[in-house]
This record gives C-alpha cells, structure tokens and sequence, in this order.
C-alpha cells in the first residue's frame, strides 16, 4: 500500500545558536510503511496483521495451510514453466483415459459383448476429434495470446449471447469434471482397495476439499504439488500399454479373468446405441480447451509454450486412449459387477498384482483425483473474466493473500461437493451429464475463429478458417449426437441448466450497468469548496455520485476534509488522483495503493498512524453506501463497506457514518429542477 498526497510534516525547531533552525521529519508510520519518497509510502506485511490475539493465532494456522501472502509484484514468478502446466491444465484430459474407453464400453454391453468390436472405431473417429481440437485450439491460442477461451472468443465475433453461453457451458462441465474425475478417481481405488468401498462418497468429499486447499496456496504451488502423480500415472500407463503390447507380438495377449459382466437393460445393437456409446467416448476429450483458457499462466513467452504443452497432451492422450482400449478388447475386460474398473483389470491382466499394478491404480487415483485441478485452474479464471466484464459478482475478480481466486475456488468445491452427494457419487449417472456442455462451448469457440479469420484476412488466413470450421462441424456433430442419445438420460438437465445461467449473468450485468450509469460523474462537473469548517475522513471506493454525495455532506462538517481511496492497481489510483484534483475542491484526496490486494485493512491502519496529527479531535468517518433497488441484489454491493464498518465500530475517537445514495434522488432532483 502506498500512500500518495500526505507530506511528512517536517516541523522546525530551534537549534543550538539562536538563528540556527532544524527540521525534524516525524514518520510514526515506520512499522507499517516504507517511506518511498516525499509523501510517498508503501505498506509492509505488518498492514495484514490482525490486532487481536484469537486474531493472530487464526492468522498463524492460514500462513500454514496457505503460505504468507504475497504482493502483486510476485504474480510473475507464480507463472508456471511446461513441465508444471502440463499436469495443472491436462490432468483433465489425461484421466479420462481411466473412465472414457469404460464409459462407451458400458454403453455398448447392452448389445452383449460382441458389441466391443465398434469400440475400436469409435475409439478412431474420437482419435479424429482430439486432432482437429487440437490443430484448431492451437490456432487460438496464438489468435488470442491474452487467453482465448471459449467465452472471450465467441463474444468477441458472435456477440454477447454465444458468448454467455459458451461461458455458462464451460462453468458447468467445470463443475462435473470435478465430480466424475474424483468420483472415478476414488471408484479404480476402491477396485484395488475394497476395504474402502463402505466410505466412498466421505472419501471423494474429503478428496475435493483436499485439492481446494492446495488450490488456496496458488498455482504455483499447487503445481509443485500435484505435478508428480500426473508424470507417476504417465509413466505407469505408457508402460503398461508397452507390456501389453509387446505380449500381443510374442503371441501371449493379456487375458482378462474372475469378473462377470455389470447387469445392463438389453438392447439391440442399433444406431442410437453406437451414438450413445460413441458420446460417452468423446467425454474423454473434455479438458482439451483448458490450456488456451490459462495462457495468463504460463511464463514468457506465454503463448508459444501454451502451443507447445497442448500438442504435448493430446499426443499423449491419443496414445493412451488407443492403447487402453486396443488391450481392453484384446484381454476380453469389461464393465465389471464386481466394481473392478477396465483400467484395474487391463493392469491386472497385463502385469498381474505386481508392484506395477499397484503403483498404476494408485496413480491412476491421484490422476483422477488431480484432474480436478483442471477446473480449479479454469473456473475462477473465467469467474474472474466474466466479473471484470459485469457479469458476474464483483467478488469473483478479486484475488486472495496467494494470488488466487479464492471466491471462485471456493464455489466450485461446494457445487461439486453437491453433485457428489446428489449423486451418490456414481459415475455413470453423472456421465451423461458431461461434455455436453463443453463441446457446445468448442462449437462456439471454432466458429468465432472462423469469424475472426475473415475479419483478419492475414496471409494464409483460408487455411486456418478452414481448420477451425472443420472443427466447429466436427464438435457441432458431437453436441447434436449428445443431445439427441443422452437426452433421456439427463442430458436435458444441462441443456436447462445453461439458460438458467446466461440469464443470471444478464440480470447481474444489467444491474450492474444500471448502478455504473446511475453512478457516474461527469468530467465537466465542478465541486465546489465547503461552506462549514469540520473534520471528516471520506471512504471514496471509486468516483461516483455516492463518493460526491459523501464528500457533500463532509463540506457541511468541516472545513477539513481527507478523501482516501484504496487501490490495489496504481495506474486506477492516479486517475483518481488526476480527476479529484480537476473537480474537488476543499478536500485533500490521499492514495493508498495495496499491493496485498487487502482494501480494509490499509484503510484502518492509516487512521490509526495518522491520529498522531488530530491529537484531541474526534475523526468522523463517512463511508458512502449505495442503496440497491430490490432485497435480492444487496449481495452485490457495499461487501467492502460493511468490512470497513465493522474494523471501525468502538474505536476510540472514531464515529462511523453511513451515506446512502439512491439512483431515484437523482430523479427526484431533476423533477423538482
């Protein structure tokens, strides 16, 4: 934090000869701030220090579990090299291999076991899926190196309909790529572990708030953490894979045993059914798009690595997804009555219990379990986008003491914790639920590129619309087999769910646009000096007509009057600056920067250093309040008011002084004009 438009106050006094003067410069302040210059500080950790002792100790145990915080200077060595985005972005995409191959074969076990014969094609036309996404995401992220997620795409070609919807797709395969990939993760556990079975659900709860909790600490540090059961559950597979086959060519395959098929509804085998088993498939695919969403993420130069680590995962995730389902056919595994996963009995069946068997159900566990980190990258990345753009609550924007999106996190891990115990953490309920909504979001986004190319006509431009328009048709394919196979199953769930959600964000937007308007200042408006002497502090958030109306009120109070605003970005800091010397008069406007990002503590602290100067007054504390228009919107304004409200009531020598503004005075005033 650092404060801008309070001098030091040197004071002079005599010195030892009678026309001798010295200047004494008084900086009580030392404990919280470093003194940068004239009139200008910048806060130290001390700031974020509780002054209670109950608030200390609880401030020791989140320096534990989540690290000292961290200035926003730091956010650059936050960002991740290739080797750590790889298991952050595509532990998603990477674990479907130990549930995707199953989730068709389920499908098709209701045609009886000669129906595994399509499972190698269907295998082969999802193989042909991941490659245009691939080829068409990584032409994204060099469209778009800021970060060209589905919802930044389609909005900036289609409008802002497609992109909602695109946005809303993705939050909501976010939330179930947490419950399946867990829930899976702790089902191929069970399988090896059946002890554990009696505890599943309390099992995949305790699991979720476990990645929650690395997720607090920053990606940084969660990467440092989950990276090596990814590259353990890569090594494992891979040599698995190599095992088997190098078995086939010695001419002894891998042979599946003790297991009876899952009991099914019988069926013939038909073209919905391959459709259906065909889109179980293609849910393994889904997490492909999360590392065009991170860009941000990963260290200069951004966008070259993002291209690098992508092509790096699908090559990986085609082999794996080929080769897991080529040994399942050939060992004869299948859905299994007894809970044994086809991931467990291709291991089993290639390495027997060996070490090696264990060591790939454990890992293909922690795999599973970790591609929930996946969303927990990406959902509050697109949380905070769609909050800076309005569309969201403003508190999603905000990052934490690490430099995470802590409101978006947290919401995630209790959607998905919901899902779970909704579901009784069964997969195959919960997959039909799945991909649905992130392949609409492919669609969306290969179209808006599609778009955009033509708009660009760069060198070569044809070429990469074509690429992405034959991607768009190819997802757009797979939106329309998933809503017409899985619609019975629950698929109509999502595609009720996406609207209820794009009309959410419309209503928190308008609302938010209405407030923005009703709020604002002109430039040309002259605030003139006050006609009554009092002293009075003015908590200005931003300026806006309920800052003027509180600085109004300060005038008719005292004759000196401080405006303090708190800022966690410096160059919205100087505008403030800039534009309250154009237009106040009579105030003295302070800045305080936070690079903590806190905006409540830095604004307590700095009445408390200052008191020193109003030694005997009575500081009154004006703090400006929006008054919303209807009872279920108070979520959305006032959170940091409240906070300031509540660090301040029973200071000594402190009053605290709410200003409501209403947009209708306004109104009232323009009629009575």
């Amino acid at each position: 934090m650092a404060v801008k438009g309070m001098s030091d106050r040197p004071k002079p006094k005599a010195g030892r000869k009678s026309d001798d003067r010295r200047v004494q410069v008084q900086r009580p302040n030392a404990r919280y701030f470093r003194y940068d210059g004239p009139g200008v500080l910048t806060s130290k950790l001390a700031v974020e220090e509780p002054v209670t002792a109950f608030g200390r100790a609880i401030g020791r145990v989140r320096h534990v579990l989540f690290g000292r915080p961290l200035t926003s200077e730091a956010e650059i060595t936050e960002r991740l090299p290739k080797w750590k985005a790889l298991p952050i972005f595509s532990s998603d995409a990477m674990s479907s291999v130990a549930y995707g191959p199953e989730a068709a074969m389920y499908t098709l076990l209701a045609a009886g076991t000669i129906a595994f014969a399509w499972l190698m094609p269907i295998m082969g036309v999802v193989l042909v899926v991941l490659v245009l996404i691939t080829l068409s995401y990584r032409q994204t992220i060099k469209a778009y190196p800021n970060g060209g997620g589905s919802y930044i795409v389609a909005q900036a070609n289609l409008g802002e309909l497609p992109g909602l919807v695109a946005a809303a797709a993705l939050l909501t395969d976010y939330v179930l790529t947490v419950s399946v990939s867990v829930s899976a993760g702790v089902f191929n556990l069970a399988s090896a572990f059946p002890p554990l079975q009696p505890f599943y659900v309390p099992l995949i709860v305790a699991a979720i708030l476990g990645v929650m909790l690395v997720n607090l600490r920053g990606i940084r540090e969660s990467g440092s953490i989950l990276a090596w059961p990814t590259y353990l559950f890569l090594g494992s597979t891979l040599l698995v894979i190599a095992i088997g086959l190098a078995r086939v060519l010695l001419g002894n395959p891998p042979h599946v045993s003790g297991v009876s098929a899952y009991p099914v509804p019988l069926e013939s085998l038909g073209i919905l059914l391959v459709m259906r088993a065909f889109a179980n498939g293609c849910s393994a695919l889904t997490g492909t798009e999360a590392v065009a969403n991170g860009v941000p993420a990963f260290k200069p130069p951004e966008a070259s690595n993002a291209r690098t680590t992508m092509l790096m995962m699908s090559i990986l995730l085609g082999v794996m997804l080929i080769g897991i389902a080529y040994l399942a056919v050939i060992s004869g595994a299948l859905p299994s009555a007894q809970l044994e996963s086809v991931m467990s009995q291709v291991g089993r069946a290639t390495v027997g219990l060996s070490p090696l068997y264990y060591l790939l159900q454990i890992s293909t566990m922690g795999v599973l379990v970790i591609a929930a980190q996946t969303s927990f990258a990406d959902f509050p990345r697109v949380g905070a986008i769609l909050a800076k753009d309005g569309y969201f609550p403003r508190q999603f924007a905000f990052r934490g003491e690490r430099l995470a999106f802590n409101s978006g996190i947290v919401v995630l891990a209790i959607l998905s914790v919901g899902l779970v115990i909704i579901f009784g953490g069964h997969v195959e309920a919960l997959i039909p639920l799945y991909a649905l909504g992130v392949y609409r979001a492919f669609t969306l986004s290969q179209t808006g590129m599609v778009h955009h190319w033509f708009l660009e006509r760069s060198p070569g431009w044809w070429r990469r619309a074509f690429l992405n328009g034959l991607g768009a048709v190819a997802t757009g394919v797979v939106v329309i087999v998933f809503a017409i196979a899985k619609f019975s199953e629950g698929a109509w769930i999502i595609i009720v769910v996406v609207p209820i959600l794009v009309a959410l964000m419309l209503l928190v937007h308008r609302e938010y646009a209405a407030e923005s308007q009703g709020l604002a200042v002109r430039v040309d408006v002259h605030i003139p000096a006050p006609h009554r002497a009092q002293h009075v502090v003015v908590a200005a958030p931003s300026f806006s007509r309920a800052v003027v109306q509180a600085i109004r009120v300060a005038q008719t109070m005292s004759g000196e009057i401080e405006v303090v605003h708190v800022t966690a970005d410096p160059d919205e800091g100087e505008r403030f600056l800039e534009r309250a010397a154009a237009q106040l008069e009579g105030a003295r406007v302070v800045i305080v920067e936070s690079p903590y990002r806190s905006l409540v503590n830095p604004f307590v602290r700095y009445l408390e250093t200052t008191r020193s100067e109003h030694a005997g007054d009575v500081t009154i504390v004006l703090i400006p309040e929006y008054v919303p228009r209807h009872w279920w919107d108070r979520l959305l304004y006032n959170q940091n008011a409240h906070r300031i409200r509540d660090g301040l009531i029973g200071r000594r020598d402190i009053v605290v002084l709410d200003v409501p503004y209403r947009r209708e005075e306004r109104a009232k005033r323009s009629d009575r004009a």
